[in-house]
């Protein structure tokens, strides 16, 4: 992109960066840019369903999970932009739809966090982790998923259904990306 070239060239020409570490900054910048993009579409999507709340516990749910768990990757930015509209969407359309009963909230917690507590992470050909990662992730994907159980169970107790079905739905969602990582390992492995 253009713009990160002219802002890395500012940034060398300042002094703030080495001319060598120009590729690590671009690189940094775009990823900065597409996490960006990504909150703002999502708030987007919020608005047009008329559920921004929900969108925003959206990602608060569900990036920290989805950092560690891992799951599928898409091979090209754009997909991975498309796919994630596509999941955000979903997820905020069945939140929109699912009555939020406790029957419902607690039936996807409960699939999701056995899902997640058994296979993360998963690791994903466009997102390779080696085993001592593989132990950090695990551990920190139990932690977050721990946590925010705890925090769905105490929104249902204090009577918040949206919430915790918003909680839960997120969850579903990432356990949802790590079946389709382990199919796609397990399609991959066998070729």
């Amino acid at each position: 992109m253009d713009l990160l070239n002219r802002i890395t060239d500012r940034l060398i020409v300042n002094g703030a960066i080495r001319a060598e570490e120009r590729e690590l900054y671009e690189y940094g910048l775009q990823q900065g840019l597409l996490i960006i993009v990504n909150i703002l579409t999502t708030i987007v999507i919020g608005f047009l369903f008329k559920m921004v709340w929900q969108s925003i516990l959206f990602m608060v749910v569900y990036i920290p999970l989805r950092s560690f768990a891992g799951g599928y990757h898409a091979k090209t930015q754009s997909r991975c932009y498309f796919l994630s509209i596509l999941l955000t969407a979903s997820v905020i359309l069945a939140i929109k739809l699912i009555p939020g009963t406790n029957f419902n909230v607690i039936g996807l917690a409960l699939t999701a966090g056995i899902i997640i507590y058994a296979l993360a992470p998963v690791e994903d050909a466009n997102k390779p982790i080696d085993k001592t990662e593989a132990a950090v992730y695990k551990k920190w994907t139990r932690v977050i998923l721990a946590v925010e159980l705890c925090t769905m169970l105490l929104m249902m107790a204090l009577g918040v259904s949206g919430v915790s079905l918003c909680i839960s739905a997120s969850m579903f969602a990432l356990g949802i990306m790590l079946v389709i990582g382990k199919v796609k390992q397990s399609i991959l492995n066998k070729i």
